[in-house]
């Protein structure tokens, strides 16, 4: 075979290989949008939708069992006194229900958002199924399909029946409406936004497969034409080889020194880097287990408060009732024993708010702000402080044990301002952005010397939160002066990459 004939079969075969190329580069590209609207679309659209259905049985479930009193064996009009009217609708605005209610097992609607429902009667039957069963029910209606009462939905809502369950018997059903509208439209607009952008890569893939194929023909054919000359150039190239060889035995011998000492200063980088890397481990794992150790411990005095000193409580308000009603004929005694009740009664009140303050269940139950919500609405009653919560950007649920020490870096704030600021009124801000939490409390209190902090006993709890704050990979500052109030600001990293997993 002549030279002539070998350069037109490699040119031949370059072409074949192209072709082939783009054939199968166009299935592929074509396979993408397919892949996306038929697979990946709707598996993506049910599961947001089923997340939300289980996100409006927990929050009925937790509306259930946190505003219904535990003592309550049936239910009554006497149970929804104003502070749980207050909450209901309180928690109603919070997750942006269209209406909650409480129902007896007859179907008769006990208390609704609405007030034009209340005594009205329901009868379908997911609900006398929910009574039957003690279990609770869930149905997505969407936008303009019929409730289970058969009321027109003008957008998409989750319908819920929580059972109230007291000795394994349905007394009640909690009901909640949760609008998920937006949230749907904003799915619908991503999606749209999804397809859009598939198409526009498929096209700007397909049109640079076939350029870049064009482009490396040409090239292919420019390479064949300068190897040609540099075949005609090796014979004057030769006889250089021997120089050039040598000079090469140079300068691999130099690189090979640069190389060995290149590697030595990145080992010695790498191990500086690492241990930094192990310090800042031990002390976020250091950190972790200081505040699990006091959770847990919160959680231990919690729960023996609750399970037996309010059970007692409990019981010696029973008993003061009833040593009242024996001693009718005796006012003086019957005064005094109704004086102790109250203070029984009291007691148990306050038995509560301890029990809220040492480990609030609405921060395991739906995270950071609604806890940090109640924390300013009710957590400060009994101080005299008036707290304001502003939320903005992106909220999300953060790593549990993330939520945890930034609502206990917030109670240490606001006890901080109720004991020393002298004023009466707090703000606490809470910015989701850019992969970071900016948090900010200030006041317009009387204010101090930041740099005279360490000589006072006052600072150990702010000196507390800048530590937590700092074992957190985040930044900490704190403005103030003497009678201009004090801001406290920290900025910690949603992304805990160095806080090994709870386990």
């Amino acid at each position: 075979m002549t030279k002539q004939s070998q350069d037109r079969c490699g040119i031949m075969l370059p072409s074949t290989f192209f072709r082939s190329l783009v054939f199968f580069s166009l299935l592929a590209v074509l396979a993408l949008p397919l892949y996306t609207f038929f697979f990946l679309t709707p598996a993506v659209e049910n599961f947001i939708l089923k997340l939300k259905e289980q996100h409006a049985v927990r929050i009925a479930i937790h509306m259930e069992s946190k505003l219904i009193p535990d003592m309550s064996r049936q239910l009554d009009k006497h149970i929804l006194t104003a502070d749980v009217l207050k909450r209901i609708r309180g928690t109603t605005r919070d997750f942006n229900l269209i209406k909650a209610r409480i129902l007896f097992p007859s179907g008769e609607v006990l208390f609704s958002t609405i007030p034009e429902e209340t005594g009205s009667i329901i009868g379908s039957a997911e609900f006398h199924q929910t009574v039957k069963s003690g279990r609770h029910f869930t149905q997505l209606t969407e936008k303009g399909g019929k409730s289970l009462e058969g009321q027109v939905m003008e957008g998409d809502v989750v319908e819920t029946y929580v059972p109230i369950l007291r000795d394994n018997k349905t007394i009640g059903v909690f009901e909640i409406y949760y609008d998920i509208t937006a949230t749907r439209d904003e799915l619908n607009r991503l999606l749209s936004l999804l397809y859009g952008s598939v198409f526009l890569i498929t096209f700007i893939l397909f049109i640079a497969v076939i350029y870049s194929c064009r482009k490396a023909g040409k090239n292919i054919t420019r390479r064949i034409e300068a190897e040609e000359k540099l075949l005609a150039q090796s014979e004057a190239l030769k006889e250089k080889n021997g120089e050039l060889t040598e000079l090469i035995a140079l300068f691999q011998e130099r690189q090979r020194n640069l190389e060995a000492e290149q590697k030595a200063r990145q080992q010695a980088q790498e191990q500086v880097r690492q241990e930094m890397m192990k310090r800042q481990q031990m002390q976020a794992d250091l950190l972790r287990h200081v505040v699990e150790a006091q959770e847990e411990e919160r959680a231990r005095i919690a729960r023996e408060l609750h399970d037996e000193t309010a059970q007692t409580l409990t019981a010696a308000s029973l008993n003061f009732a009833t040593l009242k009603n024996q001693l009718d004929d005796k006012p003086e005694l019957s005064d005094l024993v109704a004086n102790l009740q109250n203070l029984c009664k009291q007691m148990n009140q306050d038995l509560y708010r301890l029990v809220h303050d040492l480990r609030p269940a609405q921060l395991d139950d739906l995270g950071l702000v609604p806890a940090l919500r109640y924390l300013t609405d009710e957590g400060l009653r009994n101080t005299g402080l008036r707290a304001s919560l502003q939320i903005s950007g992106g909220q999300k649920r953060l790593e549990p044990f993330l939520e945890t020490v930034i609502f206990r870096i917030v109670q240490e704030a606001l006890t901080n301002v109720a004991r020393h600021a002298e004023t009466d009124h707090v703000s606490v801000e809470l910015d989701f952005v850019n992969g970071e939490v900016l948090l900010t409390v200030r006041d317009e209190g009387k204010g101090f010397d930041p740099d005279k902090l360490h000589e006072s006993r006052k600072g150990w709890g702010l000196a507390g939160i800048e530590e937590r704050v700092k074992a957190l990979r985040g930044i900490f500052r704190i403005d103030s002066a003497e009678g201009h109030g004090t801001t406290l600001e920290a900025i910690i990293p949603m992304e805990q990459k160095y806080l090994p997993v709870a386990g």
